[in-house]
């Protein structure tokens, strides 16, 4: 049952159980596991929590009735379950979803899917997903998990409720192993990032460019080449130092909104400082600009003068 996690997943347990009781579930979960492999048994326990007539809308507690037996024998017929078909998740496996819960609940108002590794949707599936999560139905309820969050379609996280599980540890991940989840393309890759120092050195850096920037708007283009250029040298790297400021400001918006940091956990006092000095209309203003930069740095700009132009930008902000 959901409270076999009361300690070891607390964050989730509170939010979760404070929206039943209130009756507020969010139409849909964005699971980030963080390499919990408890994950899908953990999911499973709020989705009982969920549709049992038993847990905490009462105030008591279920004592395995039969449609929590059934949720476990995975034969109850308002959940359903998608994982991957071979390699991806494909658009038919999200047709006939959508083609089921079109009809009616047979045994109850309350009905749930499941799609576990959802960063594994081909494009045609992500596409037909997002046209459901964009069109929310009422007592339809979405749970997504993903080892990978970085990997999921951008606009599918943006309608999500976001919950990051602590890992098997009791902590979330570093932001250099959160790096490594989005550049590493294999395990070997993940290993190699997060023990090679010059990755540290780039979240390192992208801290440095974004809390003087913040505090010293335009002079900051005065300092570019020893905040930005030393450690950015190339193409690349310039990738992944953007990369690095938009999710550093995906996480401030995730803040000032009340949902949990995903890339950065261990850097409270400029998270506070920056959230404190920028508006939501700011940080979605600075977001867009950011990847603006990032699409456009693919057609070779002088890293220079994009640096500069990219100052002067967020700075008219």
């Amino acid at each position: 049952m959901l409270d076999n996690y009361k300690d070891k997943q607390d964050l989730i347990y509170n939010l979760i159980v404070k929206a039943i009781k209130n009756n507020k579930i969010s139409h849909a979960y964005l699971i980030e596991s963080n390499k919990n492999n408890t994950v899908d048994d953990f999911v499973l326990a709020i989705v009982k929590a969920v549709i049992c007539p038993f847990h905490y809308t009462n105030d008591s507690m279920c004592n395995d009735c039969n449609i929590c037996k059934r949720i476990d024998d995975g034969n109850y017929t308002e959940l359903k379950v998608i994982s991957p078909d071979g390699l991806w998740i494909k658009k038919e496996q999200l047709l006939d979803l959508q083609d089921e819960f079109i009809k009616k609940g047979v045994e109850n108002d309350k009905r749930i899917y499941i799609i576990k590794d959802c960063d594994r949707m081909n494009g045609q599936a992500a596409n037909s997903l997002l046209k459901f999560l964009e069109e929310p139905v009422e007592n339809i309820y979405a749970f997504l998990i993903t080892d990978n969050i970085n990997r999921v379609l951008k606009t599918i996280v943006s309608r999500c409720q976001i919950l990051t599980m602590k890992n098997e540890s009791g902590n979330f991940d570093s932001t250099i192993e959160s790096l490594a989840n989005l550049i590493g393309n294999s395990k070997m890759e993940y290993d190699d990032i997060v023990n090679d120092g010059k990755y540290q050195k780039m979240i390192d850096g992208a801290i440095k460019f974004i809390d003087y920037f913040e505090k010293y708007k335009f002079n900051t283009i005065i300092y570019n080449k020893k905040i930005w250029h030393d450690i950015f040298k190339d193409k690349e790297s310039n990738v992944i130092g953007l990369d690095l400021l938009i999710n550093f400001y995906y996480d401030v918006l995730r803040m000032k909104i009340g949902i949990d940091r995903i890339f950065y956990k261990e850097y409270m006092d400029i998270f506070t400082f920056v959230g404190g000095n920028n508006s939501l209309d700011m940080i979605l203003k600075k977001i867009n600009i950011l990847l603006d930069v990032r699409e456009n740095i693919k057609y070779n700009l002088n890293p220079t003068l994009m640096m500069d132009k990219l100052v002067i930008d967020l700075g008219g902000v």
